[in-house]
């Protein structure tokens, strides 16, 4: 007490202020000095982070629709949508935006441009901060390339890695990587992925970055074999983690194969279709590290199979609250009604829930080219002048 006014300790001011959405904690900038600058401590920035993290997961969905090309929305733990205004450079650039990822509050997205041009932009939407990425090394401009973003705790920065393919086959031929603490590319040594095909954007996962690719043989004796490569963040080293192999394996699968966490282990969510085509089934792979019996450093297990979904063609993407989120191909239609309920119908995603191995389903709005979904959670993290402990 001070005289006859209340005053919270420090500490407990702290401890409330980092428990408000970033929206709250923009407004109360204005509050005071301190609180100012509080809000830019790379401390309070960490802490409400984490809370935010495990209080307040969302969805980030990427939607296209005919009204306005491109849009992101955000699906909150109450299940409620809610739309997130398009920075200016979305609105002024729409001739093609995507996300590659989400982490830590932060979007890393594509933006290609008249004629033949692409950009990088790293996006806090919670923030409304946004940071165009410099030009790599070598010039995008006509090539094929994969690219991923993620975080790293132990050097506390957040890398660009884009890796350059050429051919038919995609073969690596570059890479490079670009650090928001720095502000500038570098090339990346790759020689173990020599042989080594891309097929997959970047997902990011405790401090790497994963992708899906094949390497191919280079025998007659020799078949090609799926893997995933691992790229260290802090370390910029790349490790090939083979896929599961055993014959009911996903790589027997010609759907594409999506990349999350389950457990905070690095997993893989794919589909197939059941033998008269009518109905879909969901597989989960989790992968262990280390040792195991057959002294192999990495195994699989096939932790979940969904029951049969009918109707409809369920493509996984992620896992969001013990829930794998899908979103739904009408590919068991004609492709004239497929198109004619995406103009009257409510876009969904479907939900299966791990513990009750049930399906329940979301309505998102009226779309025609479908989205990308990914985990989401906002920050206060800064899109520039990344701090650095």
């Amino acid at each position: 007490m001070d005289g006859d006014n209340p005053v919270l300790p420090t500490d407990m001011i702290t401890n409330i202020l980092i428990r408000l959405p970033v929206k709250s904690l923009i407004r109360f900038q204005c509050v005071c000095k301190n609180w100012k600058n509080l809000f830019k401590h790379p401390y309070f920035i960490a802490q409400h982070l984490q809370h935010s993290s495990h209080k307040n997961p969302s969805l980030l969905i990427e939607d296209y629709g005919k009204s306005d090309p491109f849009r992101i929305c955000l699906l909150d733990r109450e299940m409620q949508v809610l739309e997130v205004p398009n920075d200016p450079f979305i609105d002024s650039m729409w001739l093609c935006v995507w996300t590659i990822d989400s982490c830590n509050g932060l979007v890393c997205m594509g933006v290609a441009t008249f004629p033949k041009s692409l950009s990088l932009f790293v996006w806090n939407p919670a923030t409304r901060e946004v940071r165009r990425v410099s030009r790599a090394v070598s010039s995008f401009e006509y090539e094929e390339f994969y690219v991923g973003f993620g975080f790293s705790p132990w050097v506390g920065d957040y890398k660009i890695v884009k890796i350059g393919v050429s051919g038919n086959d995609c073969l690596v031929n570059q890479v490079e990587a670009y650090s928001l603490s720095i502000g500038s590319w570098r090339e990346v040594e790759f020689g173990n992925l020599d042989g080594v095909a891309i097929t997959s954007n970047g997902f990011t996962s405790n401090g790497s970055i994963f992708w899906i690719g094949s390497r191919l043989g280079v025998g007659e004796d020799e078949d090609d074999f799926d893997l995933i490569v691992s790229f260290d963040i802090a370390m910029e080293v790349f490790t090939l983690i083979p896929m599961p192999s055993s014959p009911l394996s996903i790589t027997n699968t010609p759907y594409p194969r999506y990349l999350t966490v389950y457990e905070n282990k690095l997993a893989l969510l794919s589909h197939t279709l059941s033998g008269d085509f009518k109905s879909s089934l969901i597989h989960l792979w989790v992968m262990e590290e280390g040792t195991c019996v057959s002294r192999e450093r990495w195994s699989w297990t096939k932790t979940y199979t969904s029951s049969p979904y009918s109707g409809c063609l369920l493509v996984p993407t992620t896992i969001w609250r013990n829930e794998i989120v899908c979103n739904v191909s009408m590919l068991f239609e004609p492709i004239d009604q497929v198109e004619d309920d995406a103009e009257n119908d409510e876009r969904k995603i479907v939900m299966f829930n791990l513990t009750t191995n049930e399906f329940k389903t979301f309505d998102i709005r009226k779309s025609v080219l479908g989205y990308g979904i990914f985990n989401y959670t906002e920050s206060l993290v800064p899109v520039g002048n990344i701090h650095t402990e």
